[in-house]
């Protein structure tokens, strides 16, 4: 049998490319222009159906719905600080479960904007079918440049020491006490990562048509416009993108970019020439099943392509899930793609604009009624052309000018937009009642009124419970499992006035999942009156021991966050660590007679034993002190005279350096004197023989 033969770099650039032109949600694809034709409603633009002289007004049912229902999907995920709570595997995983809540929660908040991601992703699940959000593992180093001024030696020492700090500029400043200071520049890097997390516009996220989910889809990708520059910093061969070509046609023409921009987007002239580094391609992060090795499995592989052709900058494996978490208001079994409340009443804000239109036309001519005119018989024909209120019509004869009947078409068009309305509220559960006091409101019954409204919330509440078990799940357990592959020590975070350190390499990245979402349910009034039966059946509870300090803690934060504040610490302070888990006892209470008298033989025998244990253990007890007080005290000895020993050697070799350099200067002293003697000697020599030898003697001449 033939070995089988894996995917070659050029087979995966012609995979990738079919992959992405053959995707869910390619610009301009049947997709798209629905989702262009959902933002087009929601902002109310034009029909394309207007005739002129009439009216063009166009009703806001979509953006009234969206914006309805949006705030209360806010108040139940914003409402509370712990969205979702992981759930231990094991007995060892409790108290990591806990931690792993604190901490998925507070790099959803704190780390991230968790309000606006909400926001954001919310937003487009409603509006223009799914919400895409991407989270990843950003090790991308930060730079940050920091001045200091008059620093000391020490402090001067400590900041350059650091290996993460690069010195840009140093100044050193003589004090007037004589001490040196520094005046420091420093571009400090950090290179330790973090969870990054950002909503992804529909338009720029791709999936294979037949996936049904994100984690078993055979190409998933982000595909967005990049500039040269950009690819460039992130370290992508320079010649290979210098030379890509990009598609300006698709840029210009996305109709779903130009729904939400109102604009389209041009090329800047001479662009290429001018700016090159400035210019956009478009960039596609690929995720796809490739059998590279040949072993006849697909392997997850990370593939980045640009330009026209689809050239490949990078290929890496990939085993970490793929950084999407994608929701949708109303699930379609055995489909990704879900239906946005916009597409349930697009029809109905297009015939709610039909019969306005309609029935401000009727009124317009009701107004402004047209008259038959015998023209011979009018005085000035210029006068009848004018529609003035209260023209004044010169005529020869009366009954010259009759005004054309107008039929009154208010009260069916009236009834027309009611009807319209009470379908808009089947679909949607978006009504008078459910978005404020209606007129008729405070003549019904409390509890009819409460029906319509839980009826109507029930809608609501579907869509919560949906965006909880799908997209909130997959993204907070993305989460989980980013930090505990890629972070390598523990990090200081602060939880409830308290610092907490947090080392999710110890954590399992398995641990099951719960979204906490019922508590933004209902009002106010009704959360706060659940949130004081629960105080009167801890009340309850407390004398049987069922109720903990923590149990307390839980309660009073609902009844905080249903009050519209923040922070349960502010207002109660309740204990922390191992005591908060034991059971409260009210003062006072304690067990019956017969529990007692049990309980404190049981206390006898266990003092016995500890007394007999203690009396068996004494005598070991006093042995071992005595030999570790023997054991000390010749440490201490042997120290003694090791220090001794020390200092007797070190005073020794001090006083043989000394010697030996007294030695060696007076060794180079004599040496400078019969250096000096000698060189006296031999001028003397020389002088000598300059007197004894005619050839050196002044006007001399040789023998």
């Amino acid at each position: 049998m033939a070995a089988r033969k894996g995917v070659t770099d050029s087979d995966l650039k012609a995979i990738i490319r079919a992959e992405i032109e053959g995707a869910d949600g390619q610009a301009n694809s049947q997709l798209s222009i629905e989702r262009a034709a959902n933002m087009d409603y929601y902002q109310a633009r034009p029909f394309g159906n207007e005739i002129d002289g009439r009216s063009q007004v166009v009703s806001q049912d979509v953006s009234d719905t969206v914006e309805w229902i949006l705030p209360t999907l806010m108040r139940i995920f914003c409402s509370q600080d712990d969205t979702v709570e992981f759930q231990p595997e094991t007995e060892r995983d409790v108290p990591l479960a806990k931690q792993a809540t604190d901490y998925v929660n507070y790099i959803w908040n704190r780390d991230n904007h968790g309000y606006r991601n909400y926001y954001s992703w919310f937003k487009d699940a409603l509006l223009q079918k799914n919400g895409i959000l991407k989270i990843w593992w950003d090790d991308t180093p930060k730079t940050k440049r920091e001045r200091y001024a008059g620093l000391d030696d020490v402090s001067f020492a400590m900041i350059v020491n650091d290996p993460s700090v690069e010195v840009s500029e140093h100044t050193e400043i003589n004090g007037d006490d004589g001490q040196t200071y520094h005046d420091l520049v420093i571009t400090r890097t950090d290179k330790s990562g973090c969870v990054k997390i950002v909503p992804v516009p529909p338009e720029e996220f791709l999936i294979s048509k037949d996936a049904r989910d994100i984690a078993h889809a055979r190409f998933v990708g982000h595909r967005r416009r990049r500039t040269i520059s950009w690819m460039i910093e992130q370290g992508y061969s320079r010649e290979i993108v210098e030379r890509l070509s990009g598609d300006e046609t698709s840029i210009q023409t996305d109709a779903e970019e130009i729904a939400r921009n109102t604009v389209e987007y041009v090329v800047p002239a001479g662009q290429p020439n001018i700016n090159d580094a400035m210019r956009q391609i478009w960039v596609t992060e690929g995720y796809i099943l490739a059998d590279v090795d040949g072993d006849g499995i697909a392997e997850m592989r990370k593939v980045v392509t640009a330009g026209a052709v689809y050239e490949i900058l990078s290929n890496e494996a990939w085993d970490t899930p793929r950084p999407f978490a994608s929701l949708t208001p109303i699930l379609m079994p055995h489909r990704f793609w879900g239906r946005a409340v916009a597409d349930l009443i697009r029809d109905i804000q297009l015939i709610k604009s039909t019969i306005m239109r309609q029935y401000l036309d009727n009124l317009y001519l009701a107004n402004n009624q047209r008259e038959e005119v015998v023209e011979s018989q009018v005085i000035d024909p210029s006068e009848v052309l004018s529609s003035a209120p209260g023209r004044k019509i010169r005529v020869k004869a009366i009954g010259t000018i009759n005004p054309i009947p107008v039929p009154n078409v208010g009260d069916q068009a009236l009834n027309g937009l009611n009807y319209i309305d009470s379908v808009m509220e089947q679909r949607t559960g978006v009504s008078q009642r459910t978005q404020g006091l209606g007129a008729n409101q405070l003549h019904e019954t409390a509890i009819g009124e409460r029906m319509l409204m839980s009826a109507a919330m029930g809608k609501i509440e579907l869509i919560a419970r949906t965006f909880a078990e799908t997209g909130v799940k997959d993204a907070f357990r993305l989460i989980l499992k980013l930090i505990c592959e890629y972070q390598d020590k523990p990090r200081m975070v602060r939880l409830r006035d308290d610092w907490v350190p947090m080392d999710p390499r110890t954590w399992n990245s398995d641990m099951d999942l719960t979204a906490s979402v019922g508590l933004g349910m209902g009002d106010r009034d009704q959360q706060l009156a659940h949130a004081g039966l629960l105080a009167q059946m801890q009340a309850q509870a407390i004398p049987l021991g069922f109720v903990s300090s923590d149990n307390l803690r839980n309660s009073a934060e609902i009844g905080i966050n249903a009050m519209g504040l923040k922070g349960v610490d502010r207002f109660f302070s309740f204990p922390k660590g191992p005591q908060a888990q034991q059971p409260i006892m009210p003062p006072g209470a304690g067990p019956n007679p017969a529990d007692q008298a049990k309980a404190q033989a049981e206390t006898a025998k266990a003092q016995a034993h500890i007394q007999n244990q203690q009396a068996q253990t004494a005598g070991k007890m006093q042995i071992e002190q005595a030999k570790a007080k023997a054991n000390v005290a010749l440490t201490a000895q042997k120290n003694q005279a090791d220090a001794r020993t020390q200092m007797f050697v070190a005073a020794q070799k001090a006083n043989l350096q000394a010697y030996q350099t007294q030695q060696e200067l007076k060794m180079r002293q004599t040496q400078i004197i019969l250096d000096h003697e000698i060189d006296t000697q031999n001028a003397a020599v020389a002088n000598a023989m300059k007197v004894a030898d005619p050839a050196v003697r002044p006007g001399g001449k040789p023998g």
